[in-house]
């Protein structure tokens, strides 16, 4: 068992808790962080208190890199830049390299891997020294910036959510409220290998699981997710008592029938009533036109139990209730003749209804039913149902070509009638929350190891185009880089635009900046 007993067990890879780092610093997530620092000297004249005062603005300039290293401790690098405004005007730049080790957990109210800042440590400063600073100046900024940089990184900014919300807490047809959504709890996490982490959470009230059986199921993938089948069982009892999704249906139909066993059987009827009437002095000669069936049945569905089986193989079991009705015409034409057809009498076109059938309250078995484990077009878990034998005990006398029919139409209207199975919630969301940005998973596995579903994929984003800071364009008379808010970037048509998420990868592709927007990355 995988998951370690646990209803629900994520697990993502470096590779990909590297690019929704690299994603969330395009989108602006790791915010700015400005501050004064003020120079602890006593008895400063007030004349010269303005120059105690330090302002420094601290941002990430490239995006952070995720790292699970050897010892199976989180650590994240970060390139910062930081702006001071010294001596009442002068302001100069340093780049610093800091190391910051991490804390992960899984939220569970948004269903996202999250890491916690503990601790930041400075690996390397480059000072941007226009101004020629002495050694002790730039050893007390050293120290400003250490404060400002650790504050930022560990009180400021104290967590980072990494991931695309990984499964629903909504079921399909269900009631809104918060009461019809899963309740998760007893969340754990897990460095599985310098490459994956794993999070653990449990459904429904169910306290079990230990975090030290979890294994690796991603086989190299993004992002793997394993359910057990217990946690399956409840979140189905739990969609089944609550789904809005109906329980009961009524369907009719007709059909047109056109076979000689019926003609024969109508021909050998009316031969009877009409010689039994005339002593044989009468003569009547049929025709049939038209044979239907009108038929219609009320499904009473109760709710299925199902068993996991190696290789991707579900048993189903269950029944069903049925109320089952059919009526059966007849247009027939008669022609009279009597004196042996000596004389013809009468010609005339009518309807009769030689059947008229129904049944109440039959119980329908499902036996030797058989399914597979499935994600729907929604990325929900369900069963789709492969074959099934069904027995419907009917004692109509009536044709048993048109008998055939009817039960063959009835076992129909169940299979498609049936409600699913629900075994899990959508997995991996589409959208991002709180932005425009589309979530693309390529399942790549899944497996029924029997106690769980093992569900692997790899994940692309899209929509670029709507959070990326930079735009440039490719034409080339121009290759030039703006700012996503620059008139002159508002002007780039649409087939020429090409977006960055930093400046220094435009600039390394050939991009010139902006004059108006860029000035210090424009050479002319």
């Amino acid at each position: 068992m995988q998951t370690g007993g646990y209803d629900v067990v994520v697990e993502l890879n470096e590779q990909l808790v590297s690019s929704f780092l690299k994603l969330g610093h395009c989108m602006g997530k790791f915010p700015k962080f400005a501050g004064t620092y003020t120079l602890p000297i006593p008895d400063v004249p007030s004349s010269l208190a303005e120059f105690m005062d330090i302002g420094y603005e601290v941002s990430l300039n490239k995006a952070p890199e995720f790292q699970i290293r050897n010892d199976l401790t989180l650590e994240m690098g970060v390139r910062g830049q930081c702006e001071f405004n010294v001596l009442g005007g002068i302001e100069f730049e340093m780049e610093v390299e800091f190391s910051v080790l991490l804390v992960p957990s899984f939220n569970q109210s948004t269903r996202r891997f999250k890491v916690d800042f503990v601790e930041a440590s400075i690996d390397d400063v480059e000072l941007n020294d226009t101004y020629h600073l002495p050694h002790n100046v730039i050893s007390k900024l050293n120290e400003i910036l250490s404060i400002a940089m650790a504050e930022y990184l560990t009180e400021d900014v104290t967590s980072i959510e990494l991931s695309p919300v990984l499964f629903s807490t909504e079921l399909p047809y269900m009631p809104p409220g918060d009461e019809n959504k899963l309740a998760i709890g007893l969340g754990n996490v897990k460095i599985l290998s310098p490459q994956v982490i794993a999070g653990a959470v449990n459904l429904l009230g169910y306290t079990g699981g230990n975090v030290l059986d979890i294994m690796d199921f991603t086989d190299g993938n993004h992002i793997g997710i394993g359910v057990g089948e217990s946690g399956m069982h409840r979140v189905y009892d739990f969609w089944w008592q609550r789904t809005v999704h109906p329980k009961l249906v009524t369907v009719t139909g007709s059909k047109d029938f056109d076979m000689p066993s019926f003609v024969d059987w109508i021909d050998d009827f009316v031969d009877w009533i009409v010689a039994i009437g005339t002593l044989g002095l009468v003569d009547v000669e049929i025709d049939l036109l038209r044979v239907w069936a009108e038929y219609g049945a009320t499904i009473h569905f109760n709710q299925l139990a199902f068993d996991l089986k190696p290789s991707n193989i579900v048993e189903l079991s269950g029944s069903v209730t049925i109320d089952l009705w059919c009526k059966v015409y007849a247009q027939i034409k008669t022609t009279t003749e009597i004196f042996w057809g000596l004389v013809e009498v009468d010609e005339d076109i009518s309807t009769i209804k030689p059947f008229d059938c129904s049944i109440s309250g039959v119980t329908i078995n499902l036996e030797n039913a058989h399914g597979q484990v499935a994600l729907n077009s929604d990325r929900q878990l369900t069963i789709d149902l492969l074959d099934a034998d069904f027995d419907i005990p009917l004692q109509w006398e009536i044709p048993e070509f048109i008998l055939d029919w009817v039960v063959d139409w009835a076992v129909d209207q169940v299979i498609d009638n049936l409600p699913p199975v629900v075994l899990f919630p959508a997995i991996i969301e589409q959208n991002i929350p709180e932005s425009t940005v589309t979530v693309e998973a390529s399942i790549n596995k899944l497996v029924i190891d029997e106690p769980e579903v093992l569900v692997a994929a790899n994940i692309a984003t899209s929509g670029l185009g709507t959070y990326a800071p930079y735009i440039g364009n490719k034409n080339p008379e121009s290759m030039e880089v703006h700012t996503r808010d620059c008139n002159w970037a508002h002007r780039i048509a649409m087939r020429n635009r090409v977006y960055f998420c930093e400046i220094d990868t435009a600039i390394a592709a050939g991009f010139n900046g902006c004059a108006y927007c860029l000035q210090k990355y424009n050479t002319g």
